[in-house]
């Protein structure tokens, strides 16, 4: 399968779910207020924060009136609900293969939590976000982890069935994804592995690698 379909299948997806995806976070997500505490140390009043993939933007929509947010989705319906929660944030429709716009300005902090998943090329998205990002700003970021005798995480690739559509999942080692932060120009500062998401169908939790870095 080309990327191009790939990103095709990813947007569907999101695009169908969108309406019912909140309903659903509690379950589909197990992030143990790991977002929550990144943000807390990280954001302060008046601040940039991007979120890429940012869904129906529920990570930042709570934040600081005074805080600027900008929220990449591929879905147009994430985006739409993503702009109705929070009026004053910037949400655009963006690929996680292509760079980010210019006009877009630099940033403090970034998210990009539950959405490298689809990703088959760490390094280049994870340098295109690294270059939107202020010298010092925090990134807080996830990935699906492959790890030997990990149920549903043995392999490079997977492909998942969702209500009507298959897409593929890749995972990344611990070791691919300390080279791809390297070549991103980006220093670890915490890393762990722990839950991410549930997937419903067969109802196995899924483990990422939640890595917080700074832009050198």
């Amino acid at each position: 399968m080309t990327t191009d379909a790939q990103e095709q299948e990813v947007r569907r997806v999101y695009g169908e779910i969108a309406g019912v995806y909140e309903a659903f976070f509690p379950s589909l997500h197990r992030y143990e207020g790991r977002v929550e505490e990144f943000l807390g140390e990280t954001v302060a009043p008046g601040c940039r924060v991007l979120d890429v993939g940012c869904g129906p933007g529920q990570l930042t929509r709570e934040l600081d009136p005074t805080v600027q947010v900008v929220g990449l989705d591929l879905s147009p319906e994430m985006i739409e609900l993503a702009r109705r929660g929070r009026p004053s944030g910037e949400y655009r429709v963006h690929s996680y293969r292509d760079a980010l716009p210019r006009d877009l300005g630099r940033f403090d902090v970034a998210l990009a939590v539950g959405c490298l998943d689809f990703c088959d090329d760490l390094t280049l998205t994870l340098r295109h976000v690294s270059e939107a990002l202020k010298p010092g700003g925090r990134l807080l970021f996830t990935v699906l982890e492959r790890r030997p005798g990990l149920a549903g995480h043995e392999e490079a690739r997977r492909r998942v069935q969702t209500a009507d559509l298959e897409v593929t999942l890749y995972f990344w080692s611990f070791a691919e994804t300390a080279r791809a932060l390297e070549a991103a120009n980006l220093l670890p500062r915490a890393y762990a592995h722990a839950p991410g998401w549930v997937q419903l169908l067969e109802q196995q939790t899924m483990h990422f690698g939640w890595w917080d870095v700074e832009r050198r």
